[in-house]
């Protein structure tokens, strides 16, 4: 009985293919540098959330300008930072996380000393937006580039530091603040806040080459009419909130109430409608009907607005009314 010479014994051994199939490379590990260099951008995009308010007194008295007007210069950085966060981290899927990554970081060092020469109140606000706008590009690259470059005890461990740093920055951010304020170096006052950043960005910059570079396998879509809608009902309601409580208000300024229902409802239809046709919605309603989700907003919101408030209220009344300076009101707090 003859074998059939295509037909190899069971136990035999496996046939070398003619034309072996590369596996594609997988990315490099994320270093111990590497991460030093994203949680560095990360950790002073976070700062500039909070290092601001303990200069606001000083802000005020040197730019002559209300508390209306200082609401606008925390806030507007809040702004501008939220609506970007989406877009930054598909725009990192799309064209490669490093890129992204000091593409933002550069831009942050330039808002920064925006920020720091700012000649009046509006120069200012208007600078803080464009650094918040930076921080939404830098920002959503560090946790992508963490998940991509990371597995196992490795991962755990990076987004153990990445949570250490947002708490340590928020804290700094007080405490540093109000140490550069009150040092007044050299003869700066409070724009020292803004002009550290420069060198400690400047120094980081040259070292992004130790991060990974990761994109996404498939280019994401993105979702510029949802972007616009929620942008301009998030504007509104800003300029509600903090032009709403001054005596005369105008007729046109309750009318923007308006402008943000039509928006919101403009956007809710939106994108069910990109959903529905199998787009990429920057507010996916198939993640926003998960129960966690829900139950995660309805803490996070209030705890976010209130705590928020909070700082900003402390810290003009602790320096104009209690009299503290800068370093101790941020030790206080």
């Amino acid at each position: 009985m003859v074998k059939n010479p295509r037909t190899l014994p069971a136990d035999g051994p496996a046939p070398a293919p003619s034309s072996p199939v590369r596996a594609a490379p997988a990315a490099p590990g994320l270093t111990g540098a590497g991460l030093a260099v994203v949680l560095t951008g990360y950790g002073l995009s976070n700062m500039d959330v909070f290092i601001v308010n303990v200069a606001l007194s000083a802000i005020g008295a040197d730019l002559h300008s209300g508390p209306a007007a200082l609401e606008l210069v925390v806030s507007g950085y809040g702004l501008t930072y939220a609506l970007g966060l989406v877009l930054g981290g598909r725009l990192g899927d799309a064209f490669g996380r490093r890129r992204l990554y000091a593409w933002g970081l550069a831009a942050f060092t330039v808002t920064s000393g925006l920020c720091g020469l700012a000649p009046t109140i509006g120069f200012l606000v208007a600078a803080r937006m464009l650094q918040g706008a930076a921080a939404a590009v830098l920002v959503p690259q560090v946790l992508a580039t963490i998940q991509a470059a990371t597995e196992g005890r490795a991962r755990a461990r990076a987004i153990g530091l990445y949570g250490a740093t947002a708490g340590l920055s928020a804290v700094a951010g007080q405490v540093l603040g109000g140490l550069l304020v009150s040092l007044d170096i050299p003869g700066l006052g409070w724009r020292a806040i803004f002009a550290i950043n420069v060198p400690i960005v400047s120094a980081a910059l040259p070292a992004v080459r130790r991060v990974p570079a990761t994109a996404a396998d498939h280019r994401p879509g993105f979702d510029p009419l949802g972007t616009l809608l929620l942008g301009a009902g998030m504007i509104c309601l800003l300029v509600v909130v903090v032009e709403g409580r001054e005596p005369g208000r105008p007729l046109w300024l309750w009318s923007l109430l308006a402008v943000a229902a039509g928006a919101a409802v403009a956007l809710v239809r939106v994108e069910r409608s990109l959903a529905d046709r199998g787009g990429s919605p920057l507010l996916a309603p198939a993640v926003l009907s998960l129960p966690g989700l829900r139950r995660g907003l309805a803490a996070l919101v209030p705890f976010s607005v209130g705590f928020g408030s909070f700082l900003f209220c402390y810290a003009l009344l602790a320096q104009g009314r209690f009299g503290l300076g800068g370093l101790a009101s941020g030790l206080v707090l």
